[in-house]
């Protein structure tokens, strides 16, 4: 069964200020609950460049502060970030937050991880860029480490733990992680110890600069997801990841110009190519839109999936 996540509005200038009030968070989080999504989530861009935004980018909330007003208005809706860069933080802070998250939300967490690919933002926040794949490696694992509640002794070049025990634990064991990208070693990384893939939407000209391989359409979904199956196999893991995309729309969904049955079509399609959970952006320059938007997704999409 397919589930959908929704996505908090991407702050692209210009935009109402009212979008990053903590009670438009929580309505919508609240209204997102109602429509039938699973999940809310959202990105992660503590520091983007000024170019970066004014070719499209945004601005973004930190996620975990977002996820916990969220978590505060609503009672099921799962809380996952999309995605945290994990080269970025202290795996010890990381841990710590995620932990506090999921305690807080009772087990609502789901840590979708990703590597970065913003040179720019990565040296304005004193990160190594070309170290970020060892990075993301050996924070995550030391996350798992954390997690257990048992002390921790951890040597290398970058931090030293000398019998350190973090608490509190999450609820969740294991705390969901999902791993975003379209890369070989992406799907090496999920079928070794993750739960989830988050592969990206990707035109072809678009591949060199976001630094992971294209992702145009179904068929390309299903050949990479035939990949991370038979590693998932190959490394005796039970059951399959979850495969949570963001399928085209081709225009808001309270708008005239948005067909329900159109959009159906598109999510079997990728649906069959093995996207098992669909990441939806919310859409809309004033709250009010936003809701609206959000509501007709629900009522048109969600309860006829």
């Amino acid at each position: 069964m397919v589930t959908f996540s929704y996505g908090f509005p991407l702050l692209t200038p210009p935009y109402d200020p009212v979008l990053t009030d903590g009670a438009t968070i929580g309505t919508l989080a609240r209204a997102a609950e109602r429509a039938g999504f699973a999940a809310c989530y959202v990105t992660d861009h503590p520091a983007p460049p000024q170019r970066w935004r004014n070719a499209g980018g945004h601005d973004a909330f930190d996620p975990f502060v977002v996820l916990a007003f969220a978590a505060a208005t609503t009672t099921d809706l799962r809380l996952l970030t999309n995605l945290a860069v994990v080269p970025y933080r202290n795996p010890f802070l990381l841990a710590n937050t995620v932990a506090s998250l999921d305690r807080l939300s009772c087990g609502r967490v789901t840590l979708g991880t990703g590597t970065g690919y913003l040179r720019r933002e990565f040296d304005a926040l004193g990160v190594p860029f070309d170290d970020r794949n060892d990075r993301f490696d050996e924070f995550l694992d030391l996350c798992r480490d954390i997690w257990s509640g048992r002390p921790i002794d951890h040597q290398s070049g970058r931090l030293i733990a000398d019998a350190i025990a973090a608490h509190p634990t999450p609820v969740q064991d294991p705390l969901p992680i999902w791993i975003g990208g379209n890369s070989t070693l992406t799907r090496r990384r999920i079928a070794a110890h993750g739960q989830g893939w988050i592969p990206l939407p990707n035109a072809r000209q678009n591949a060199k600069y976001l630094r992971t391989p294209a992702l145009e359409t179904p068929d390309d979904l299903a050949v990479l997801h035939r990949d991370l199956l038979e590693r998932w196999a190959a490394a005796g893991r039970d059951g399959t990841p979850v495969v949570a995309f963001t399928v085209p729309i081709d225009a808001p969904p309270a708008s005239p110009g948005f067909s329900a049955d159109r959009h159906l079509d598109e999510l079997a399609r990728w649906t069959a190519s093995g996207v098992t959970q669909v990441v939806h952006n919310g859409v809309g320059a004033t709250p009010t839109e936003v809701e609206e938007h959000l509501v007709a997704y629900g009522e048109q999409v969600i309860a006829a999936a």
